[in-house]
């Protein structure tokens, strides 16, 4: 299910709305629907760096979008929508009260490292609006660490992109070169063949 929404997006893309096929995937994979951030966006930016800037632009309103969504599914529907997802992703009842424990001393930078990190927004998110971290310390936390995480993506992306694609010619070189050596080796053999025949 996961791969045919990610082929469908891609499929969008791939008819001239790259960006907004970027940002879908943002929002809903930081809100409710699990799978990799980035998933649309990174292999766009290898395609063609030259547009990566942009589509992170994308890539981040997406995604604070959709921690925004988040958020409210911990505020206002955490009993009927957020302890359900939170259950499906594998989140126990005694890992909720730790966390608790951990929004009270250091809410904001919990949002801040999720962002940057492997670890999920997705989860931080929802128990940031269950906790009732203030929108104030949330948002900005959320912004930022979205911004910088796609900032250095675009960056390792960009130079990913360059890399590969310098290399594709050379290697068609290399094998179109190849190619004419063996042609021109299976020429002089027949030239030769005729020759024999010639002096038989």
């Amino acid at each position: 299910m996961l791969s045919r929404v990610i082929a469908a997006l891609h499929r969008w893309a791939e008819s001239g709305w790259a960006g907004t096929a970027t940002a879908t995937w943002e929002v809903l994979q930081s809100s409710a629907v699990p799978g990799p951030s980035g998933a649309v966006f990174a292999p766009l930016a290898v395609a063609d760096p030259e547009r990566a800037p942009r589509l992170a632009c994308w890539a981040v309103a997406g995604a604070v979008a959709g921690g925004c969504i988040a958020y409210l599914i911990g505020a206002q529907a955490f009993e009927s929508v957020g302890r359900p997802i939170l259950s499906a992703l594998g989140v126990t009842e005694a890992r909720l009260v730790a966390t608790a424990g951990l929004f009270e001393r250091h809410g904001w930078m919990l949002v801040f490292v999720a962002t940057i990190s492997p670890l999920s927004t997705k989860l931080t998110c929802i128990a940031a609006g269950a906790f009732a971290l203030p929108i104030p310390e949330f948002l900005p936390a959320l912004v930022l660490g979205r911004a910088i995480r796609f900032a250095v993506l675009t960056v390792l992306l960009r130079f990913a992109g360059e890399t590969v694609r310098s290399r594709l010619p050379r290697q068609a070189g290399d094998g179109g070169r190849t190619r004419q050596a063996g042609d021109g080796g299976r020429a002089r053999q027949a030239g030769d063949g005729e020759r024999a025949t010639d002096d038989g």
